[in-house]
């Protein structure tokens, strides 16, 4: 084996990735020339590719190198849903591909972090994933970008069987939208406004914080792959213009596994409509149909509507259309830099501080 960058999302990252398809192990969304395009105004993006003697791509993952807010000039270098098992990784490729990044990082004098969100259904997977890291270096931290506990969909029954076994509430919400003057669509470019906006309401109610999306990049990539990226809205046929979309839900494929990856709505006042459920059947159906095998809700809290989880709510929610719950994920990082990556936390601190003061003010 052999390990190879490919700077560039283009013919050969997209080579690799036909290749990786032929073998029955496709990269996950996150990691594919498609999704490196849709966040090039943000972040540049290389491929780590495995080679085998017939210089054939046997497995790989993408990195993302993003710009440090804190520190002018310096790098962040980021990698979505790594483990073994995924994009073709087993135990010698994958610390093959690290020990190669690892290597590549250390000559970046501009590098301060990698950060490494693992993904994996099986726990023994996992284990090895993080154990490959720990010996090249990382170091395993609090999840911060992702989460460690979803709840996960068998897709393997029948759709009239998958519908049947939903808690009684999901099912009239599916059901119920017919009621109303709304319609389930794709999202095009030009409500690509209109999503932020949901997404900010919705963060807004939950106690998030507000977070920028390039949805005209991403809706232009659900649109190009329509198998791996579906942004469904839920729109009201009874008046015109942006306010009509009341609601969306983002799916993301990955090969066997599909991810609930986001969503956003606005309260209706002049109808009683649960603009979610539909919306999330709608992805069930479109994964199911796209040859997924499990439908990951997209993480779970512990907490429930009564509770003081701001988040119970929606994972309530959730619980009406999975109660199978699991460990999923790890967060690991690499400091390769130690005492600039220090400065830069200081001020990145010292910016939050500063924003909370403001925001106290403005309330």
């Amino acid at each position: 084996m052999k390990v190879e960058l490919i700077q560039n999302p283009g013919t050969e990252w997209e080579d690799a990735e036909r290749e990786l398809d032929a073998r029955g192990t496709p990269l996950s969304l996150y990691h594919r020339a498609s999704w490196a395009r849709a966040i090039a105004r943000e972040s540049s993006s290389f491929l780590v590719a495995v080679r085998d003697d017939d210089d054939r791509c046997r497995a790989g993952f993408a990195v993302e190198s993003s710009r440090s807010r804190a520190l002018p000039g310096h790098r962040l270098l980021s990698i979505l849903r790594l483990g073994v098992g995924i994009g073709g990784l087993d135990d010698d490729a994958l610390r093959m591909a690290i020990d190669t990044l690892r290597g590549t990082v250390a000559r970046d004098r501009f590098a301060l972090r990698v950060s490494v969100d693992v993904y994996g259904l099986d726990a023994s997977a996992r284990s090895r994933t993080g154990r490959t890291l720990k010996d090249a270096g990382f170091t395993r931290v609090p999840t911060t970008r992702s989460y460690e506990r979803t709840l996960l969909l068998d897709l393997s029954p029948s759709e009239d069987a998958l519908f049947a076994a939903l808690h009684k509430n999901a099912r009239q919400g599916v059901r119920n939208i017919g009621k109303f003057p709304v319609r389930i669509s794709t999202a095009g470019s030009a409500i690509a406004d209109r999503l932020q906006a949901l997404s900010d309401e919705t963060r807004e109610r939950t106690g998030g914080e507000h977070r920028p999306i390039d949805w005209r990049s991403f809706i232009e990539m659900s649109n190009a792959v329509p198998d791996r990226s579906r942004i469904a809205v839920l729109e009201r046929t009874d008046i015109s213009g942006p306010s009509a979309i009341i609601a969306f839900a983002w799916g993301c494929a990955h090969g066997d596994v599909a991810e609930y990856s986001e969503s956003g709505s606005v309260r209706v006042s002049d109808m009683k409509i649960s603009t979610s459920y539909a919306l999330l059947w709608d992805l069930i159906t479109w994964a199911r149909r796209g040859g997924a095998r499990t439908f990951d809700l997209g993480g779970v809290t512990v907490g429930n509507t009564a509770s003081d989880d701001p988040l119970g709510g929606i994972s309530d929610f959730k619980r009406r259309f999975s109660q199978q719950e699991a460990e999923v994920g790890e967060q690991w990082e690499l400091v390769s830099a130690p005492f600039r990556a220090r400065i830069a936390a200081a001020v990145s601190r010292s910016a939050s501080f500063i924003r909370s003061g403001l925001d106290r003010v403005r309330g």
